[in-house]
């Protein structure tokens, strides 16, 4: 035991004076409150603001078209690929014309012989109205001769014979002159079946826009309806958003909607809402139109925002924000002029005001200017 007490008491002093010495160091490290001023303050409280149900969707093009075949035959040359701007009118493909284009010349052969036949029968007809005119005087000449003995029977007889074959001629050129009328209607119609026909050959946009899909080759043999290309129109793109049918009463045709995608923020307008329900979700698509040249693109997830009712919330104005790495806080300013940063939960904005939803109390002062100068238990000095 003798032995052991020096040791002991030598263990006791210096750990004395080690916490001596700690706690020197301590004191002499402390430093006052730094004081900030000029610091404007604000006091939050409740405020009614919109309530709004944000609607999920996917944005489509206005217009899609699927442009097919509509006569048989082999694809010769396709001049567009997937991802190529169009114009309307523009030639996309074609396909094997001979058929049609044959087809177009004997209608055009046709359009032209019954024009020709239209022409040497009008002037037969004016040829036989001459002649028949002629006639009919004659035989009324004859007939007065007749009459006063001066003329035979049989010379009478024959001025009415001539009369009447000269009057049958020109109706019977008059009825052939109809008839090559309608022959000539009838050419023309088949004229313009032909020349749509042939025009089928030819494949070109419907739209401006930009081409999605290309589903055959140079080569291929088509049928009527086989699908060649895909267009869909780039200047009218709407969000097709579901909405549950409980809210479906709160949105109406031409409503203005906050439209958010992976292009940005627009405004778009409510377009059309479709009646019947989704079976799988049991939600109803309301489309929205979004604003021309709106540089968005086909299957883009986006997000719509439509007011429902008001509620009560905390808002406090977005200067005050504070972001420290992931997290958002503010300094809250007590009763005794200091600072405190605390961290906050925002929820959606309205303008310039961001919402609380947890982290501050209803009447608690919250700093919005000189963030940069204040610190953690500093006092402030308001303007």
């Amino acid at each position: 035991m003798n032995e052991k007490t020096p040791i002991t008491l030598l263990l006791a002093i210096i750990s004395v004076t080690g916490l001596t010495g700690c706690g020197a160091r301590h004191t002499g490290g402390e430093r006052a409150a730094s004081t900030v001023s000029g610091v404007r303050v604000e006091a939050i409280h409740l405020q009614t603001i919109p309530e709004t149900y944000e609607a999920v969707g996917t944005v489509r093009s206005g217009t899609t078209s699927v442009l097919g075949a509509q006569i048989s035959g082999t694809v010769q040359e396709i001049r567009v690929k997937p991802g190529d701007r169009v114009r309307r009118g523009q030639i996309l493909a074609r396909l094997d014309d001979r058929t049609p284009r044959a087809q177009l010349a004997g209608a055009n052969a046709g359009v032209e012989e019954v024009k020709y036949g239209v022409v040497e029968t009008d002037h037969a007809l004016q040829a036989a109205t001459a002649e028949s005119k002629l006639a009919e005087d004659t035989y009324h000449r004859y007939q007065k001769l007749f009459e006063r003995n001066s003329v035979t029977r049989q010379e009478f007889e024959g001025a009415e014979t001539r009369f009447r074959s000269a009057s049958a001629n020109r109706a019977a050129l008059e009825a052939k002159k109809k008839e090559m009328e309608a022959r000539g209607q009838q050419a023309q119609s088949q004229q313009e079946s032909a020349r749509t026909f042939f025009s089928y050959s030819t494949i070109v946009s419907p739209t401006d826009g930009v081409v999605t899909a290309k589903s055959v080759d140079v080569g291929s043999l088509v049928m009527p309806g086989t699908p060649i290309l895909s267009v869909e129109d780039t200047g009218h793109y709407r969000l097709e958003a579901s909405v549950p049918q409980n809210l479906l009463d709160k949105i109406h045709l031409g409503q203005e909607s906050a439209v958010s995608t992976e292009s940005g923020p627009f405004t778009g307008k409510v377009v059309e809402i479709v009646p019947a329900a989704d079976p799988d979700t049991r939600t109803f698509v309301v489309k929205i139109a979004l604003p021309p040249k709106c540089s968005c693109h086909s299957g883009e997830y986006g997000k719509a925002e439509f007011p429902v009712g008001e509620q009560k919330a905390l808002t406090v104005p977005r200067t005050a924000l504070v972001e420290r790495g992931q997290l958002q806080g503010v300094f809250v300013v007590n009763s005794e002029g200091v600072a405190e940063y605390r961290l906050v939960t925002t929820g959606k904005s309205f303008g310039e005001q961001v919402e609380i939803l947890s982290g501050l109390s209803d009447g608690e002062r919250v700093a919005t200017s000189n963030l940069d100068r204040l610190t953690d238990g500093a006092r402030v000095v308001t303007q």
